[in-house]
């Protein structure tokens, strides 16, 4: 016991090293915001757009074929990547793989929008609704970041909804799913967490969902883990 005690120690002592002596950078944290959905720019819950002068089909799941819920979107580079998931049946549509159907992302360009009506069956729409803002800290690592801004700004840890960019901080271990059309890595866009209130949580298994997208087509992808 002593022996791995002390091993626990040393392995200990040696993180803590490699901890000072990674560089800061700026990790844009999203920040939780009262404004509603606004048309163009990165919200969760409300209604999904599309461009009028685009075909705009709801996406349904791949396991029980009805139509998905709509989280939220993400505006990154003239696109938005709204994302949706299957919560008609949680945890048996396996909603948290990228690939399997259980959910969509999809992406619209931000140009004469409207929303988009829902479904009548299925459940199709979140119970808040919320936009969040872009807040840059410098720090270590999005873990740090999000402690450190809700310290700082006498908030709850809750109120930080994510980063955007930098690196993923996986809770299970590297995700990165592949793009479709060139099968090469895609690119980590945004980190979300569940949301600001327990009641209206999107559901990650209490963990987090991870958004990629692909420069080759603008694609994007989505997943979670717990």
């Amino acid at each position: 016991m002593f022996k791995l005690q002390k091993i626990s120690g040393w392995i200990a002592r040696a993180r803590d090293v490699i901890y000072k002596s990674r560089s800061t950078r700026n990790i844009n944290l999203l920040v939780y915001s009262q404004e509603g959905n606004s048309m163009p720019a990165t919200s969760f819950g409300g209604y999904p757009v599309k461009n009028s002068a685009e075909a705009f089909t709801w996406p349904a799941c791949a396991y029980c074929h009805l139509p998905m819920q709509f989280l939220g979107k993400i505006a990154h580079e003239a696109h938005l990547y709204q994302i949706f998931m299957c919560q008609n049946d949680p945890g048996v549509c396996e909603e948290w793989d990228p690939n399997d159907g259980g959910n969509k992302i999809i992406v619209t360009q931000p140009e004469q929008l409207e929303y988009v009506s829902a479904p009548a069956d299925g459940e199709c729409l979140r119970e808040i609704e919320h936009s969040a803002s872009l807040v840059a800290v410098e720090s270590n690592s999005y873990e740090d970041a999000r402690n450190l801004w809700a310290e700082q700004n006498k908030q709850e840890l809750r109120m930080v909804l994510g980063q955007m960019g930098s690196a993923p901080m996986w809770v299970q271990g590297d995700a990165t799913p592949l793009c479709d059309s060139c099968q090469q890595p895609m690119r980590f866009l945004a980190q979300l967490e569940e949301g600001p209130e327990r009641k209206t949580a999107m559901n990650f298994g209490s963990g987090c969902a991870y958004v990629f997208n692909c420069d080759c087509n603008h694609s994007g992808k989505f997943l979670w883990q717990c």
